[in-house]
C-alpha cells in the first residue's frame, strides 16, 4: 500500500463511523433491538476494517486482504506499537461481523460496544500511529 491507499483507507475508517455513531444516536430511541443497532454495529465493524487496513498499510506496507478474518489482527500485532492491543479489538469486532451484517436486529448495547472498539481502533490510527 502506498500513501494514497493509506489516506483513503483512514478516510474510509472515519466516514464509517460517523456513520456507525448517527446510527447509534437513532437506535437509543428504540427499547429494544433494532435496524438502527444493527446499522451502526456493521458499520463499525467496517470502520475498525478500515482503520486496520491503514495502520497496516502505513507500517507494513500491505493489508490483510481474503476471507480469512483471522488474518488482519493477526498482521495489526506485527505493528509497533500497540499492535497487540489494537489486534484483539479487531479480533473483538470481526467476531460479530457476520451477525452484524447479516442477521436479526442487534441491541443498542450491542451496538454500543462495537462503535467503542471502533473509535478505539480509529483513535489509535490518527493518534498514535498519526494517520490524518
Amino acid at each position: 500500500m502506498n500513501a494514497t491507499d493509506v489516506a483513503q483507507r483512514a478516510g474510509a475508517a472515519r466516514a464509517y463511523l460517523q456513520i456507525a455513531e448517527e446510527s447509534f444516536l437513532l437506535a437509543l430511541k428504540s427499547s429494544g433491538p433494532s435496524a438502527d443497532a444493527q446499522a451502526s454495529a456493521a458499520n463499525s465493524v467496517l470502520a475498525g476494517i478500515a482503520a486496520s487496513d491503514a495502520i497496516c498499510g502505513k507500517a507494513l506496507g500491505q493489508r490483510a486482504a481474503g476471507q480469512d478474518h483471522a488474518a488482519a489482527p493477526r498482521m495489526l500485532a506485527d505493528v509497533v506499537p500497540d499492535g497487540s492491543r489494537i489486534g484483539r479489538k479487531l479480533g473483538r469486532l470481526l467476531s460479530d461481523k457476520t451477525q452484524a451484517q447479516y442477521g436479526n436486529y442487534c441491541t443498542t448495547a450491542k451496538a454500543e460496544n462495537m462503535l467503542k472498539l471502533a473509535r478505539e481502533l480509529i483513535e489509535s490510527m490518527s493518534s498514535t500511529h498519526h494517520i490524518r
